[in-house]
This record gives structure tokens, C-alpha cells and sequence, in this order.
């Protein structure tokens, strides 16, 4: 069964063990919006360990800070992994930039589709080190 609910700046879904983050276009991410919507997803997936699909496709704005509050954020202990959703050259770069200096404490990788970040995903539960338990 798919949960799923609309906040201020994305539509969130979660079905099994990954929460896919839509973050709607023209969002404006700072702290205080987004540890909103960390908290509200937290609610969301009742504090599951559980995957991450964020879906970059419509433009948004995250300031450096937020991109920092989440590779930090003390709910990163109940992400395994984070895979992002691109398909224009800014939103490449922006989280790109992310992966690279922030450096997320889980695995974190850019992909084209959400197919693609499925897969991922699968290959990393098969893994063992990232399987729900």
C-alpha cells in the first residue's frame, strides 16, 4: 500500500521500505522550511529506517545551509541511502556539489529516472548492509 501526503514544498509518498520526496517546483528551501519537512516525513514513515528517492525534476531552491542541515540532520540515522532524481544541467550541479562536499554520511547518488533509482536501490538490499530489518 502507498501512503502518501502534500506539505508546503513537496508531496510525499511511501510505500515498503522507500519514501519518495517531490519537492514541488519554485520551492524555497531554508532551514526552518525544511526541518518542517524533515519532521513531517519523519512522522510520515513513523520512524522507519528506509530509503530515499528525492525527485529534483521541477526547479526549487535549497540554500547552502539546508544542503548542509541534511547531510547532518540527526534523522540521517534512519535513512540507508539517498538517490536523487535529475534531468537539467542546475539541479546536476547543485546536487552533485552535495554529494561531493557535503558528503553525506549514507550512500548518495544521482540518477535520470526513478526506474534507474530503483535498481539502486534493489542492488543495495541485496547488498545485506542495507536491508530493512
Amino acid at each position: 500500500m502507498i501512503k502518501q501526503i502534500d506539505t508546503l514544498v513537496a508531496k510525499l509518498s511511501f510505500q515498503e521500505d522507500v519514501l519518495t520526496v517531490l519537492l514541488k517546483e519554485n520551492s524555497e528551501l531554508e532551514p526552518n522550511e525544511f526541518n518542517d519537512l524533515l519532521d513531517q516525513a519523519m512522522e510520515f514513515v513513523e520512524y522507519k529506517k528506509h530509503y530515499v528517492i528525492i525527485d529534483t525534476r521541477l526547479i526549487y531552491n535549497a540554500s547552502s545551509e539546508t544542503r548542509k542541515l541534511y547531510a547532518e540532520s540527526p534523522h540521517k540515522v534512519y535513512r540507508y541511502a539517498d538517490a536523487f532524481i535529475v534531468n537539467s544541467l542546475a539541479m546536476r550541479l547543485l546536487v552533485n556539489f552535495y554529494i561531493t562536499f557535503q558528503r553525506p554520511e549514507i550512500p548518495a547518488r544521482m540518477f535520470n529516472d526513478e526506474k534507474a533509482a530503483m535498481i539502486w536501490i534493489k542492488e543495495l538490499k541485496k547488498s545485506n548492509h542495507y536491508s530493512v530489518k
